[in-house]
């Protein structure tokens, strides 16, 4: 699988987390209802809605449903599926136990499922994918299985401990990642405190932007000096919001370079509902407080 592939199904499957139509976690207690679109170069690409939910516990949940939209469907009309769940530990960490991708309008068909415990895969299917410089990929071996999350948990940030949500301590961490073919990391650092302007009935308030470094680690071609160059300064943030009253925060915003030009995924609409108290009344206590006692 090509490095720039690989990125494009990540934003993808970001895109997919928040364009997508989830399953409720059992007892929920928030929820997020939400539309997203993404656009290459300022052309509109693709379209989709959100709906993710996390329960008391910890337990997560989303489910994915994105289309191709506007002329880019005139060169590759696909509709992508996919789902995640999982359990947001208290240190901070994401352990998924089930992932599931699905893509259909390719050249061949497209499908991914893993089962997952303490962080490592247990089973996984994938159907499969022939490009140019496969034969020369990287072997995947059972150890890159090991320690890792789904590519849709990855863009599920769990802020653990720390008393402010929006603190860099939150953004400043490495994802490994491995998606049922390939392994990478997502090196992830600390860039800003923003504020996220939705329309109403959306989120408005705090968030959090992380910049992100993409490092491949197996089941890719060796790629060349220049091309290492490249990925080396590709661009790739995203902007994180925090849900509610959850230690949970997924992604507002994200924008990767590509050869294209810029992929940016935004949403238009982003609802949250049964919290017990808002983001926004968080995100002002943790400024507010400034790293005071809580």
């Amino acid at each position: 699988m090509s490095r720039t592939a690989a990125r494009g199904l990540a934003a993808l499957g970001l895109a997919a987390t928040l364009m997508a139509g989830a399953a409720p976690a059992r007892a929920a207690e928030v929820t997020v209802d939400a539309a997203y679109g993404a656009t290459i170069g300022g052309f509109p690409i693709g379209a989709g809605t959100l709906s993710f939910s996390v329960a008391r516990n910890g337990e997560y949940a989303a489910s994915i449903g994105a289309q191709v939209t506007g002329l880019a469907a005139l060169i590759a009309n696909r509709q992508a599926t996919a789902t995640t769940a999982g359990r947001a530990l208290y240190g901070g960490q994401i352990s998924p136990k089930a992932y599931m991708l699905d893509i259909a309008g390719g050249p061949v068909p497209n499908h991914v499922e893993m089962a997952l415990a303490n962080n490592a895969v247990t089973n996984v299917s994938a159907s499969e994918i022939r490009i140019p410089g496969w034969e020369r990929r990287t072997p995947v071996t059972p150890a890159h299985k090991r320690g890792i999350v789904d590519p849709l948990g990855a863009f599920v940030i769990s802020a653990g401990k720390a008393r402010d949500p929006l603190s860099a301590e939150v953004c400043n961490r490495t994802v490994k990642v491995f998606d049922g073919r390939a392994r990478y990391d997502l090196h992830m650092i600390y860039g800003a405190k923003t504020e996220v302007k939705g329309e109403p009935g959306s989120y408005s308030g705090p968030a959090l932007i992380c910049a992100v470094a993409y490092r491949p680690i197996a089941g890719f071609r060796p790629l060349s000096q220049a091309e290492l160059e490249y990925e080396r300064n590709i661009e790739f943030s995203i902007v994180f919001v925090p849900v509610a009253s959850t230690n949970i925060l997924i992604p507002h915003k994200v924008v990767i370079g590509t050869p294209s030009g810029k992929l940016v995924v935004t949403a238009s609409r982003f609802k949250v509902s049964g919290a017990t108290r808002t983001a926004e009344a968080r995100g002002e206590a943790a400024r507010s407080d400034d790293g005071a006692e809580r």
